[in-house]
């Protein structure tokens, strides 16, 4: 057999290092218990914000009578999202519930078998330890003192066995001449060791065997560790996948809930309620022509005549086309074109006809007015030269001023018209009664048919 030494050297301490790989697991699970309890703390938190969330949404609905009030509409889609508001909220409360009263007892009770091992182990390794230490310095003592006491004798002239049968014989001398006591002979001295050692295998080898069990013990029980584990793991998957099915139902029904809305039956519900303020598409558009309004026909607002007339510029001497009115108010207005309904009515020219003076019409259908813009701020008195179309249209527009026109000039003499027919004066009638209409035709611009309203004699 190889040879052992007596006092075997340290080669590690099985039973510490079974503690701390115990201790360990004890820390791995501490850490899972840790996050569950955090898992539940942050849903305990999270139904306690999803109340918040519900105050977001809370009744009432803000100019709620816009929205119809029967279901498959907004204001049953916003009862449908308080609702699995709540829902949410008390799932995350349920959870936190769960995840304390399932989850964690399973981990909180593998922690305490792991402590309860870990100090089982930890005592009885140290008690062997103990043990086995006690039987190895007790063996250790004596084989130094056989040591000494082998020194001793050799100096003391003893006789040992020599050869291997033992029959040859040796004589050591010495000059002390002295002896051992009976209890420190070496022969007994050995047997001493050879008794301590039996003691002291017996205790290595309890102690071996002991550890030995508390190491296949130890795989065991990791595996029972493990397994509880995956135990409390599936636990709060379980849980959990409960609170996020429950979390995706409900979010799904709210957007069911609002994917079923018709797009249009709001806004057809709002135009039912609101029928008589909401504009009819179907109904005509209003216009003008269809509009009355208080004196629309009062004589004051009629033109005496109105149309096409050419008046001479006054740096380019030359005859230009505008519109022109002449209203009872006894004012000629000139105007760019016929549009005066798209733009406000702004004269270029207006001559108050009572303050001019008329010059006779000519064969041509010219004539002159003397007098000032009554829309200028200059006060400067113009001579105005119009042309008409022909003499029958200026003949139209000369009685319509002359009836307005206090003062006539004689510079021009009354003309003969063609036809041989001459001028002959026209006596304005009285406001009450209506003369004959009057129409005018120049470059294809019909004149309407007007009144003429002379004026009554003072």
């Amino acid at each position: 057999m190889e040879s052992e030494n007596a006092i075997p050297p340290e080669v590690g301490d099985v039973g510490g290092l079974l503690v701390e790989r115990l201790r360990a697991w004890k820390h791995a699970v501490a850490y899972l218990e840790s996050y569950i309890t955090q898992t539940e703390s942050v849903h305990k938190t999270l139904g306690k914000e999803y109340q918040k969330v519900l105050k977001s949404v809370d009744e009432p609905l803000r100019e709620g009578h816009h929205f119809q009030q029967s279901v498959g509409g907004v204001a049953s889609l916003f009862e449908n999202i308080r609702a699995n508001t709540v829902r949410l909220s008390t799932s995350h409360q349920e959870t936190a519930g769960e995840l304390k009263s399932t989850v964690l007892p399973i981990l909180e009770r593998l922690h305490k078998e792991i402590r309860d091992r870990q100090k089982h182990v930890q005592s009885e390794s140290e008690k062997s330890a103990k043990s086995v230490a006690k039987t190895r310095n007790s063996t250790q003592a004596h084989i130094e003192l056989l040591g000494q006491h082998v020194a001793a004798f050799q100096s003391s002239g003893g006789i040992s066995a020599g050869g291997h049968d033992g029959h040859h014989f040796k004589l050591h001398h010495s000059n002390t001449g002295g002896k051992n006591k009976p209890e420190f002979d070496p022969y007994l001295l050995k047997r001493g060791i050879l008794s301590r050692l039996v003691k002291q295998v017996h205790e290595e080898n309890a102690q071996r065997q002991d550890l030995l069990g508390v190491q296949t013990h130890s795989q065991e029980f990791e595996a029972k560790i493990v397994q509880t584990v995956q135990q409390a793991l599936a636990a709060f998957n379980q849980t959990m996948n409960v609170q996020a099915d429950l979390q995706k139902q409900l979010y799904g029904d709210i957007v069911e809930k609002a994917t079923a809305i018709p797009p249009d039956i709001e806004w057809v519900n709002f135009l039912s309620r609101n029928a008589e303020t909401m504009i009819d598409p179907s109904a005509p558009k209003r216009t003008v022509e269809s509009i009355r309004f208080p004196n629309e026909e009062h004589s004051s607002t009629m033109p005496l005549i109105e149309g096409a007339l050419m008046r001479k510029g006054k740096i380019i001497r030359s005859y230009n086309q505008s519109y022109y009115v002449v209203t009872p108010s006894k004012y000629l207005h000139e105007f760019k074109d016929l549009d005066h309904l798209n733009r406000e009515p702004e004269p270029e020219l207006s001559l108050y006809l009572p303050d001019t003076v008329l010059s006779a019409l000519n064969s041509e259908g010219k004539f002159q007015i003397t007098g000032k813009d009554a829309g200028s701020k200059l006060s400067t008195k113009h001579e105005y030269a119009f042309k008409a179309s022909s003499h029958d249209e200026g003949q139209r527009w000369y009685e319509a001023i002359s009836a307005c026109v206090n003062h006539k000039s004689d510079l021009a003499p009354a003309v003969t018209p063609p036809g041989g027919a001459s001028t002959v004066a026209i006596e304005p009638p009285a406001y009450d009664k209506t003369p004959p209409a009057v129409t005018g035709q120049q470059s294809g611009v019909t004149t309407a048919a007007v009144p003429v309203v002379a004026e009554k004699a003072a």
